[in-house]
């Protein structure tokens, strides 16, 4: 309750009996849960023993049993599948989150997580959890729940098709859940003194999870990027509103949520879930401006059609190698696909809005105290794959393929400021970037494995150098080569 319920709040405290005095629900209550359903709340707190005393000493001298309570919700739940209950759901979306081992935090994960998304996707639509349910005659306690599982589960699916790059489970006009408000936060005894805040934190990562699915529908769909992939007044046109509602959400934000006047952070259970709210909004300003680096470069020339005959395709690929042969590489410079020139038009100024989003992010994470990274993060944010839906020839799809863990969107949006530099001075200062980006998730890699991925990707572009994975630009290894930081 410390810990998870704030950022993930799917269990009903009414259920278990808890109230303004009672923290800890009685044993008859427990003899009724679920077991799996208890076997993934012990699991899921099971990290945040070491801040009790009691547990922390009990798990000194014997290792608690959480890979075996993992075991126990998977095989229940697959046989719940078949008649599922919202304790199913509860388990479920549990074990979605669960932290990987130690020793597979640099390891990205596989292909069945999204599988499992849409599992649970399936089970709350059978469990009408899609269906507004304040006119239902369902126990109060029970259309609290409802309504936030299935905001839960909203925003599972649209940020992890977003991170993902995978169509999206939930369609919009097949639900019509209202938005959450302050009431579907309370117990059914009387509110407590932090409902209302815990109250905002989910409603406000609700709402950016809106804003998410928005974004992946505009910019990162098939069909949106194959058509804004080498148009750029028209992402621009299409990123400008998504930006608006971003500031938007940003400027309702409730004070206590925000970060600026924040010096330290807390372990009380309200530090880790700002960070990982603000994380999630800087994100989705990353992404954003990575769908307009897209049309900035032009891309290289795709593969020939199936209705191009034999002879025209024979015919190009010859040419290809004539000059390829009869020209130096060096001598091919990549041309930008809009006017840069002008350092008050269009393009310098969302190319520089690109540098200052990862300046931002650069600040937020080298501002994260331990407390920050050893708190219960939402696992799609900690999950980030930087996926771009176009054909395989965007430079973008190269940076990082198939990396799933921590941060690596970050890292791949970077690097991309860096390898498509138009010039030596934004070469330098994404150079910066990118060497400050590693340093911050070295120092912090040390307190959390959330970044392990994003570092391991990262360094092994550079261990094999980038002139290798790479086609750079003459400034941009000119930048490179100037050994001093400044």
């Amino acid at each position: 309750m410390k810990f998870i319920f704030p950022t993930l709040p799917i269990i009903s405290r009414s259920l278990f009996g808890l109230t303004s005095t009672r923290i800890t629900p009685d044993q008859h209550v427990l003899n009724n849960m679920p077991v799996h359903l208890l076997a993934a709340i012990y699991a899921s707190a099971q990290p945040f023993a070491k801040f009790d005393e009691y547990l922390s000493v009990l798990n000194a001298y014997s290792t608690p049993p959480t890979e075996q309570l993992w075991r126990i919700v998977w095989e229940i739940l697959l046989q719940e599948i078949h008649t599922p209950h919202l304790a199913s759901l509860q388990a479920g979306l549990l074990y979605l989150h669960k932290a990987p081992e130690k020793s597979q935090s640099a390891v990205a994960d596989s292909a069945s997580v999204w599988s499992f998304v849409g599992l649970l996707v399936g089970l709350a639509t059978s469990l009408g959890l899609q269906l507004e349910c304040g006119p239902m005659g369902l126990p109060a306690w029970e259309r609290r729940l409802r309504r936030r599982l299935w905001w839960a589960i909203y925003a599972e699916d649209k940020w992890r098709s977003l991170l993902m790059g995978r169509p999206p489970y939930i369609r919009n006009d097949e639900w019509d859940v209202t938005e959450l408000d302050d009431k579907d936060f309370h117990i059914d005894e009387a509110p407590l003194a932090q409902d209302v805040l815990q109250a905002q934190q989910f409603q406000c990562f609700a709402r950016l999870s809106r804003i998410a699915d928005e974004v992946q529908h505009d910019l990162y769909a098939l069909r949106s990027a194959q058509r804004l992939s080498s148009n750029f007044s028209e992402s621009l046109k299409t990123a400008r509103p998504l930006l608006q509602r971003l500031r938007e959400w940003y400027v309702h934000l409730p004070a206590p949520l925000r970060l600026h006047d924040r010096l330290f952070a807390s372990i009380d259970g309200t530090g880790p879930q700002l960070t990982c709210l603000h994380f999630a909004y800087t994100l989705l300003e990353v992404f954003i401006f990575r769908a307009l680096l897209r049309p900035i470069v032009r891309s290289a020339t795709p593969p020939p059609l199936f209705e191009e005959t034999e002879a025209s395709t024979n015919f190009t690929t010859a040419l290809d190698d004539y000059i390829f042969h009869i020209m130096d590489p060096d001598e091919i410079e990549p041309s930008p696909a809009i006017d840069l020139s002008n350092e008050n038009g269009v393009g310098c100024a969302v190319l520089k809005a690109a540098e200052n989003c990862a300046a931002k992010m650069l600040r937020l994470v080298m501002r994260m105290a331990y407390s920050d990274l050893a708190g219960y993060w939402f696992s799609c944010m900690c999950l980030l794959t930087p996926h771009c839906s176009m054909s395989r020839h965007c430079l973008t799809c190269y940076l990082f393929p198939g990396s799933r863990i921590g941060f690596a969107t970050v890292s791949s949006f970077m690097l991309l400021l860096l390898v498509q530099a138009p010039s030596k001075d934004h070469a330098i200062r994404a150079r910066r970037l990118v060497h400050m980006w590693r340093q911050a998730l070295r120092r912090q890699s040390e307190g959390s494995s959330l970044m392990n991925l994003a570092l391991v990707r990262l360094d092994g572009i550079y261990w094999t150098g980038l002139c290798r994975n790479y086609y750079l630009s003459k400034h941009v290894k000119e930048a490179l080569d100037e050994t001093v930081y400044q």
